[in-house]
C-alpha cells in the first residue's frame, strides 16, 4: 500500500513537472509567434494600402461622362495606361497628365479584334505626340489586338428655323465624320477620296492613304473599315494609290 501511494505521488509529481515545462514552452512561444501574427497583419495592410493607391491613380486614367462607372474592360485599358506611366521610361513623363474618356473591343474578321480609345478632344494633341510609342506598347499589352485613338467630339442638331443661334461647322455631322476619318488611320495622311454609287442606291467611299506610313498603317487597313462602319454606320474601302512605273 504503501509503495503504490508513493508511486501515484510520483506520477503526480511527473505529470505536474511536465505540465509546468508546456506552459514555459508556450510562454516562450507566445511572443514569437505574435510578432509573426504582428508582421502577416502588416504586410496585408501595406498590401491592402497598394491595392487602393492602384485603384485611386487608375481612376485618374480614365474620366467617363456624366460621372459613368467604367465597365471591366476599361478598366484594365485604364490599368494598362497606369502600369505604361510606372513602368516605361520612355513614356511616363507623357502618359502623366493624360487620361482616357472610353474604351471598347471591336471584332474584325475570324478571331481578329481591335480596342477604340476614345480620348478627351482637347488632349488629342498630346496622345499624337506619342501616338506610335504608346500604340505599339498597348498592342503588346493586348497580345495584338489593333489599337485606335479617336478624339471625343459632340454632334449638334441642326438649329431651327428662325433661331438666331448657329451652329459650329467642326459640330456638323459631316464635320465630325471626317474628323473620326482623320483620327482613325493617323500618323497616315488622306490624299484622296472616290466616292462610288450602286445602281441599288448605296454608295462606297475608297479613301486613299499617304503610302509614306504604309509600314505603320498598312496591317490596319480592314482595321480602319470595320471600326469606321461601327463608328459612322458608312461603308469606306482604305488602300493606297497604286504607283505608276517610271
Amino acid at each position: 500500500m504503501v509503495i503504490a501511494a508513493k508511486e501515484r505521488e510520483r506520477e503526480r509529481e511527473r505529470t505536474q513537472a511536465e505540465e509546468e515545462e508546456e506552459e514555459e514552452e508556450e510562454e516562450e512561444e507566445a511572443p514569437l509567434l505574435s510578432k509573426v501574427h504582428t508582421r502577416e497583419r502588416e504586410r496585408e495592410r501595406e498590401r491592402e494600402r497598394e491595392r487602393e493607391r492602384r485603384r485611386r491613380w487608375k481612376k485618374k486614367k480614365i474620366h467617363k461622362e456624366k460621372g459613368l462607372e467604367p465597365d471591366d474592360f476599361e478598366e484594365s485599358v485604364a490599368q494598362a495606361l497606369f502600369d505604361l506611366e510606372n513602368t516605361n521610361q520612355e513614356l511616363r513623363s507623357d502618359l502623366r497628365d493624360l487620361f482616357i474618356n472610353s474604351a471598347k473591343q471591336i471584332d474584325i474578321s475570324g478571331s481578329r479584334k481591335a480596342v477604340i480609345i476614345h480620348v478627351p478632344y482637347r488632349l488629342r494633341k498630346s496622345f499624337k505626340k506619342i501616338h506610335n510609342r504608346l500604340v505599339r506598347e498597348l498592342e503588346k499589352k493586348f497580345s495584338g489586338k489593333d489599337v485606335i485613338f479617336i478624339a471625343t467630339r459632340r454632334i449638334m442638331r441642326p438649329p431651327k428655323k428662325g433661331t438666331v443661334a448657329a451652329r459650329p461647322r467642326s459640330r456638323t455631322l459631316t464635320s465630325v465624320h471626317e474628323a473620326i476619318l482623320e483620327d482613325l488611320v493617323y500618323p497616315a495622311e488622306i490624299v484622296g477620296k472616290r466616292v462610288r454609287f450602286h445602281l441599288d442606291g448605296s454608295r462606297i467611299m475608297r479613301v486613299y492613304l499617304d503610302p509614306k506610313e504604309r509600314n505603320n498603317t498598312e496591317y490596319k487597313l480592314e482595321t480602319f473599315g470595320v471600326a469606321y462602319k461601327k463608328l459612322t454606320g458608312k461603308e469606306v474601302v482604305f488602300e493606297y494609290p497604286v504607283q505608276e512605273a517610271a
